[in-house]
């Protein structure tokens, strides 16, 4: 609830730049599909890597820059290191999920042999990276908004005890958006084969309030355990 009451009373501004978040998302979705990558497939290609490591940077910037209106009440001023950063960390992170996703798709048609490495790394890698993850989760949101003293060890201790919520709170978030999002898929002809006009730009408005929701969460665990933002630049204003 304080999730969805902070996107409330949130400027404005952000809907029109997750909008075009989605446009962008949609547009590269129908131009890599024309050239021939791969992006419905078990197998991962080199195209299909180089699609999503383009689309995890242009998500992770657009997701800062609301993240930062969430925190501060205004965009970030210029690419600057924090801003770099968060957008790299928050990239790698949707990457090595996707890396997951990959193995977790391709373990139908693996050979026998390749199960238990494949499970071994699901649980390791995904279980394990996602508890760590998690619990750093305050650190590239101190960098994003400049706040100083930000050291792993500070996030680690802070989201001591929060890990279980967290994710209660984002699964509780995003269920009632994915139900809807699925249900207006397959409205539009993408329950099965290739999927319509329609069917996309459902997929890409469910994306949209996916990541909205998931800055509001992150911005109320920052401000709860953190405190709101103070930049060195505006104490001494």
């Amino acid at each position: 609830m304080a999730a969805v009451k902070l996107l409330r009373a949130a400027p404005r501004t952000i809907w029109p730049i997750l909008a075009v978040l989605a446009v962008i998302s949609l547009g590269m979705d129908l131009v890599a599909r024309q050239m021939g990558v791969p992006l419905d497939g078990p197998q991962f290609t080199a195209s299909t890597w180089g699609y999503l490591a383009v689309l995890s940077l242009m998500t992770s910037s657009v997701v800062g820059v609301v993240l930062h209106i969430l925190l501060t009440g205004r965009g970030p001023r210029g690419l600057g290191a924090g801003f770099v950063g968060f957008v790299v960390w928050t990239a790698a992170v949707t990457l090595m999920a996707n890396v997951m996703m990959s193995v977790i798709q391709g373990a139908p048609t693996a050979a026998p042999a390749q199960l238990l490495p494949r499970f071994a790394l699901v649980a390791i890698g995904g279980v394990g990276g996602a508890i760590v993850l998690t619990r750093l989760m305050l650190l590239p949101m101190a960098w994003l908004v400049g706040d100083p003293g930000a050291t792993p060890a500070g996030s680690w201790g802070r989201m001591r005890g929060q890990l279980v919520p967290y994710i209660l709170a984002s699964l509780l978030l995003s269920l009632p958006v994915v139900m809807v999002g699925i249900i207006a898929v397959s409205a539009f002809g993408g329950a099965e084969g290739e999927l319509t006009a329609g069917a996309r730009i459902a997929a890409q408005l469910m994306a949209m309030a996916m990541a909205a929701l998931s800055a509001a969460l992150n911005a109320v665990m920052y401000l709860r355990l953190v405190g709101a933002p103070q930049r060195l630049g505006e104490v001494f204003d």
